[in-house]
């Protein structure tokens, strides 16, 4: 893997101005941290925590707002509080750089009033996919997410371990009992695939044959257009490996049709893609 890249958070403090406050010099915005790693990867995010104070002597109602252009991506963009007398909130924020992102210099800003903080980025090059794994580090998009605990991304992240679900891996998605749901992987460019394996929920908890997914089907999006490669029915299993006659795919899409839990949500811990 290429060396990580640095995001360098180098706080800037240009004024300060309460909203509904005489003391122009009350509010006060820091970061906790001088820099952060972070690859340009699905799922690979680094963070710093953002301090948002009220030095005065008057309580005040104050907001904050963080952006990051269109590079970047940020887990809140922003921060609305009640800020007592001496009291400093604080708040993780988590700072994404999709695939897509060209390696270079990029800034975070965040404002209250006339108070600014600036974080200057620094974008490297995404890590080199060595695991034979076609869905690894591409791009992956859903019907919907559950976030922030279950992010499409959270399918594509390396982690097949269902005891991690709801902590660090998965995808689940936001409509309750509505199917189909979908998640795509879109590949740089046409890949020979010819086994999906696919890990859904299988904790000691949650097992497979209670909550896993029960019926899917596997597409792949050949020259232009999608056609279904294998069906799954009636899985109970937390590995479900599909093998078909290799096809030459742009993407590739997991239709979710039903779940042992009944009418409830698609839940994959991994998708993963090969050959054959």
């Amino acid at each position: 893997m290429r060396m990580r890249a640095i995001v360098v958070l180098a706080a800037v403090v240009l004024g300060a101005v309460a909203p509904g406050s005489t003391d122009r010099q009350s509010l006060t915005l820091t970061a906790d941290v001088a820099q952060v790693a972070v690859t340009p990867a699905p799922c690979s995010k680094a963070g710093f925590e953002l301090r948002f104070g009220n030095t005065g002597k008057t309580a005040v109602y104050a907001d904050a707002f963080l952006d990051a252009g269109t590079s970047l991506t940020l887990s809140r963009k922003l921060v609305s509080s009640y800020l007592p007398p001496g009291y400093t909130l604080k708040v993780p924020i988590t700072v994404n750089a999709p695939r897509s992102t060209a390696p270079g210099s990029y800034s975070i800003t965040v404002k209250a009033g006339n108070r600014k903080l600036t974080l200057p980025v620094q974008v490297g090059e995404p890590p080199i996919n060595t695991t034979g794994n076609l869905a690894r580090y591409v791009p992956v998009t859903a019907s919907s997410e559950h976030l922030p605990v279950y992010p499409a991304c959270g399918a594509v992240d390396g982690d097949r371990y269902s005891e991690h679900w709801a902590k660090t891996t998965g995808w689940n998605d936001a409509t309750k009992g509505t199917f189909p749901d979908w998640l795509q992987v879109t590949f740089d460019q046409p890949q020979t695939v010819g086994r999906v394996d696919l890990y859904t929920l299988n904790s000691k908890q949650y097992p497979a044959a209670g909550y896993g997914l029960k019926d899917w089907d596997v597409q792949a999006q050949v020259a232009g257009n999608w056609q279904t490669v294998a069906e799954v029915r009636a899985n109970t299993a937390g590995l479900k490996s599909s093998t078909f006659t290799p096809v030459l795919a742009t993407a590739l899409r997991i239709r979710t049709l039903a779940g042992n839990e009944g009418p409830t949500y698609s839940r994959i811990v991994e998708l993963e893609a090969y050959g054959g």
